[in-house]
């Protein structure tokens, strides 16, 4: 049986660390309370998160500087402004997709990158999830993945398949530098015994653009996109 990827912070890690550069200046588009770009700093001279959850994102000890703004409409930054653009599950919250990438690329600088994580639809589990009672998922999520209910907010799906995504980006004007596709499931059954292994193993078993988690690393496309549909 072929080797799976069942880590998706090594494979962020490895996506990262070809990004980034020392002096960097970075975007955490929907930091939250806390963000793994904190491990980079060596080499992120500027930290900068935006999210419309303000609470949370005033929260973050780990950014030089936070603002309050929605991911879907325009971002207050000038063009040109980051070498980085980081999102960790963040896509499959965004009504408006295509857009979001276009602010993304507009803000990037011309040799910049967005890192990106969220989950893939395309997964037989992921989807039955989606159809499980809110109390159920947000129980799974925080017995599982370890999150808050504070913390979680609702999800649209708008680019979530592995084709739905390579479109958004493309309309964005993004393209790929790399896309993995990585077998998370056994996080959700880390407290039930037996459930993690069971999990990997029905992972092995689905294609790889079925696995669960989608962690990918984008450069701008030459020319700009268009307006946002």
């Amino acid at each position: 049986m072929p080797c799976v990827e069942t880590d998706h912070v090594a494979v962020e890690r490895r996506l990262l660390d070809d990004a980034l550069r020392p002096g960097a200046v970075a975007l955490d588009a929907g930091c939250g309370r806390t963000t793994r770009l904190r491990f980079y700093r060596d080499r992120i001279e500027r930290l900068v998160g935006v999210d419309a959850d303000e609470r949370a994102g005033r929260e973050n000890p780990s950014l030089d500087e936070y603002v309050s703004a929605d991911l879907d409409g325009r971002l207050p930054f000038a063009d040109s402004s980051f070498d980085l653009v980081y999102a960790n599950f963040v896509v499959e919250h965004l009504a408006e997709p295509e857009h979001a990438f276009a602010e993304w690329h507009r803000i990037l600088r011309a040799d910049g990158r967005v890192v990106l994580l969220t989950s893939n639809r395309s997964s037989p589990a992921m989807a039955l999830g989606d159809r499980l009672p809110t109390r159920v998922r947000l129980g799974i999520k925080r017995r599982g993945a370890g999150a808050a209910e504070r913390d979680v907010y609702p999800t649209r799906y708008r680019a979530n398949t592995p084709s739905a995504l390579a479109a958004a980006a493309a309309a964005g004007g993004l393209e790929p530098v790399a896309v993995e596709y990585v077998a998370t499931l056994h996080r959700y059954g880390a407290r039930v015994p037996v459930a993690p292994a069971v999990l990997r193993l029905l992972e092995r078993l689905v294609p790889e653009r079925r696995r669960s988690t989608i962690v990918a690393s984008y450069r701008r496309a030459g020319g700009l996109p268009g307006p946002p549909p």
